[in-house]
């Protein structure tokens, strides 16, 4: 495979993976993580859930990809040479990374225990301190979903500037 060949891969690859993650997570960071959808705070918080169930085995894959595409596109075409559109690119990399890192931190663990907790409270076996948590949880991965949307909005506006520089 000759090196153009892998870089126009590349190219593919990154630009599917990122539209993908991208979209994914300006859906759910600006859509489904209001305060609320139709005044209840629990339809959103499980209609949340499940995007973020069923699309987990499609997102991660596709923001790895993104991300490693990525770096190999910069590494191969612009490798050593910092002009202003590198470092215009530079940003757009780091802050995807940045978005990665903390969707991965942010979000995966506290979705992940509030399953745990929906099932108590689906069970009635939920306590007041459980509630509390519930709710804290909820903050954290509104608050995480608000910043990677921000963060993948840098992202995307500095690589698609770049050029242009």
């Amino acid at each position: 495979m000759t090196v153009t060949t892998l870089i126009l891969l590349a190219r593919v690859l990154h630009n599917l993976g990122s539209t993908v993650w991208a979209g994914f997570v300006m859906l759910v960071g600006f859509w489904f993580i209001g305060p609320h959808i139709d005044g209840d705070p629990d339809r959103a918080r499980r209609l949340r859930q499940t995007m973020v169930n069923r699309a987990a085995s499609l997102v991660a894959p596709a923001a790895l990809v993104s991300v490693a595409s990525g770096l190999y596109l910069f590494r191969t075409l612009h490798g050593g040479a910092w002009s202003r559109a590198d470092l215009v690119l530079a940003v757009g990399a780091i802050t995807a990374v940045l978005s990665f890192l903390v969707g991965a931190i942010g979000t995966g663990p506290p979705e992940r225990r509030l399953a745990q907790l929906d099932a108590l409270v689906a069970r009635g076996a939920a306590r007041t301190a459980e509630v509390a948590e519930i709710a804290a949880l909820e903050r954290r991965v509104q608050l995480a979903a608000r910043v990677i949307a921000i963060l993948l909005l840098v992202s995307c506006g500095a690589m698609a500037v770049a050029r242009y520089l």
